[in-house]
């Protein structure tokens, strides 16, 4: 019987021949926020010595590295096992030497494992990219969708989905999974693989998990996955290059695909469903292969999506506008990968006196500029507001602060005013509302200037900590721009706090699409509608 080191985590990494890929990926792994991890690192035979010489230098600093070199070359399935097999720990996950990972990546998903005894791996959403790090095309842009029937509780919808999805839409890519060890265990991978042969073996061992629960599945893009590198295989294929050929190598690999699949169902019904299921699966597969063959992708998503980014960081650009005095700041509740665009977006053409990023997890590709800073995770709007009110004045060090989002960012740097400096609160303009209580202080008078992506002063960030004032809900809700501009705003201004008027903040910021910001062009904006949908979407 197999025993496992509690709480420790196995990270298996096969590679061959790429000393720079896999000096950064154990960069990576050596960085992750769990640290009791034991790091097995399986060199394929590879010919160039400095591969050895990487993880000789990683070793001599961090007893956590194995180091293992095979006499020949195994292939890529065979290695993948060979890790597994060396694997120590409670848990275990795969790491190719040509991805990236974010540093809290294996403390999150394992958390989902202690959590729930009943599933037996745990992923998170991912983006494929190319080696340069730009998104690649033709995947989808999120894959928490289709990871989705595979967190049912059904096992027959779990495998018939399964069996079904087309892999380009990302289902082998589960095996990058934190797993137990244990699941894993109860595998025989050479066999479910007919002998290491078959190279779906990422999608074989899921398909198999899966036959005893579901995944859990995180909406975090911790994981980047590299597309059009060259692997190392031993899948024997035709030398001709003939369409016939072509289409008996096709029909082989599906058939015996069809068979392992098969194989490894634990009951008669999904045996029955997948034999059903062949010819139609074959037929939509040949068409979707036709399909992106005969589209060409003229750019990344990458690109489209950040077509109006300056070439290379914003902050390495001279900047038309100063503003040392205002820190830019962004607490991300989700869409961590987004906020962090929208930041290097609002860079462009100004130069900030710092910009940070608060957040649960480090985005992808996260900007040397940009001031990273760890907080829990925030389970709803209630509590980030909560935190807006009494906790961001923590992390502002300027005399002011601009707050920005995903879904709301700067603009239009040529439209920012001095003037906008004379306030200690400045929104977006609000609509004028369809009764007698909504937008009016306590005084009964119409408030016509609030929203979250705004610009606030040190010391009113300050005010609700030094007066103590109680967090209370206004008319049912726990909205923090309410909290400020309307139902304490009399105490804010008995403090000496000036908020700007509508004529101001028609100049700043727009949300809601009313008369008064006919023609105008806001320094930042939130949410996309009207004349703010031409803004970029990240």
């Amino acid at each position: 019987m197999n025993s496992y080191i509690k709480g420790l985590v196995s990270v298996g990494l096969p590679t061959y021949n790429r000393p720079d890929s896999l000096n950064l990926a154990l960069g990576i792994i050596t960085s992750q926020t769990y640290r009791n991890i034991e790091i097995i690192v399986s060199d394929n035979a590879s010919p160039d010595p400095r591969v050895r010489e990487v993880v000789e230098q990683y070793a001599s600093t961090d007893s956590r590295i194995t180091y293992y070199r095979q006499k020949e070359n195994c292939g890529v399935l065979a290695n993948a096992d060979f890790v597994l097999s060396k694997a120590q720990g409670e848990f275990f996950t795969w790491f190719s030497d040509d991805d990236w990972r974010a540093p809290e990546f294996i403390e999150l998903l394992v958390d989902k494992l202690q959590g729930n005894p009943n599933i037996n791996l745990a992923f998170c959403d991912y983006q494929e990219v190319y080696a340069d790090g730009l998104r690649a095309d033709g995947y989808p842009k999120t894959h928490l969708g289709v990871f989705k029937p595979f967190e049912s509780g059904n096992k027959l919808i779990r495998t018939l989905f399964y069996y079904w999805q087309d892999a380009m839409m990302g289902k082998p890519n589960l095996f990058y999974s934190v797993f137990r060890k244990a699941a894993l265990d109860s595998l025989d991978i050479k066999k479910i693989t007919g002998g290491y042969w078959h190279l779906n073996m990422d999608c074989l061992i899921v398909f198999s998990l899966l036959q005893s629960g579901p995944v859990s599945i995180t909406s975090e893009v911790m994981c980047t996955l590299t597309c059009g590198n060259q692997k190392y295989y031993t899948l024997p294929s035709s030398r001709s290059t003939s369409l016939f050929s072509k289409l008996v190598d096709f029909l082989s690999v599906n058939f015996k695909e069809k068979r392992l699949y098969v194989e490894n169902c634990v009951n008669l019904n999904s045996k029955v469903f997948i034999h059903i299921l062949f010819y139609p699966k074959l037929l939509v597969l040949m068409f979707s292969i036709f399909f992106r063959k005969a589209v060409s992708h003229k750019q990344s998503l990458h690109n489209e999506n950040m077509s109006n980014l300056p070439k290379g960081s914003p902050f390495n650009k001279e900047p038309k506008i100063n503003l040392p005095n205002v820190t830019l700041i962004a607490m991300a509740t989700r869409n961590v990968e987004q906020t962090h665009q929208a930041l290097v977006y609002s860079c462009k053409d100004i130069c900030f006196g710092s910009v940070k990023l608060l957040a649960h997890y480090t985005p992808h590709n996260l900007d040397n500029d940009i001031q990273f800073i760890r907080i829990p995770r925030i389970k709803d709007i209630d509590e980030w507001s909560y935190k807006i009110i009494y906790e961001l004045n923590d992390y502002i060090d300027t005399e002011f602060a601009l707050l920005v989002h995903a879904d709301g960012f700067v603009v239009n740097p040529s439209s920012w005013q001095d003037d906008f400096l004379n306030y200690d609160y400045i929104g977006a303009p609000w609509p004028l509302p369809a009764d007698d209580f909504s937008y009016r202080d306590i005084k009964g008078n119409l408030v016509r200037v609030g929203n979250s992506v705004s610009l606030r002063s040190k010391r009113l960030l300050e005010l609700p900590i030094k007066l103590n004032l109680p967090w209370e809900p206004f008319h049912g809700f726990y909205n923090e721009d309410g909290f400020i501009c309307v139902k304490n705003r009399h105490i804010y201004e008995s403090n000496n706090m000036h908020f700007a008027p509508l004529d101001v903040a028609k100049y700043f910021s727009h949300e809601a699409m009313i008369p008064e910001i006919k023609n105008i062009k806001p320094f930042v904006f939130h949410k996309w509608a009207g004349t703010n949908s031409t803004y970029p979407q990240f």
